[in-house]
């Protein structure tokens, strides 16, 4: 089987109001991952590496710098029409980075649950006006 060498970091981004997240550890440890097996089999091992404060039920795999999900149900053999930089970079002999962090639709459920509304109504002023550019942000991405 082959593997292939990618570095991985962890964002997170639990709170959808907060902005200033950067991925982390800054210098992102590396993980082989196998070619040809699914990656819901082997995102528990890189959620152990980076120890993150996410859950993991909860959690996907993104390319960095591209922003493309992967589908974790696949393996990385199986995506390799969407994913041509990654195999490009691969080629090239760098370390693709894949950042570990909270799926888009636990994120959106965050934002459209009690946590929100309870924000949104309590927040006054600046904070609102943070709050609300923070939403309309985060909506332009998921389109």
């Amino acid at each position: 089987m082959a593997s292939i060498v990618c570095r991985v970091q962890y964002l997170e981004d639990s709170d959808p109001f907060i902005c200033t997240n950067f991925p982390e550890p800054r210098r992102p440890p590396t993980v082989n991952l196998e070619e040809n097996l699914p990656l819901s089999e082997q995102i528990a091992g890189i959620h152990k590496l980076l120890e993150p404060p996410l859950k993991l039920e909860d959690c996907t795999l993104q390319l960095s710098p591209s922003g493309n999900y992967l589908d974790l149900d696949s393996s990385l053999a199986e995506q390799r029409d969407e994913l041509e930089s990654f195999y490009e970079d691969v080629a090239r002999g760098r370390k693709p980075i894949l950042i570990l962090r909270t799926q888009l639709s636990v994120r959106v459920h965050a934002i459209l649950g009690n946590y929100v509304l309870k924000k949104l109504y309590n927040s006054q002023g600046p904070e609102l006006r943070r709050s609300l550019f923070s939403l309309k942000q985060l909506f332009q991405v998921t389109r």
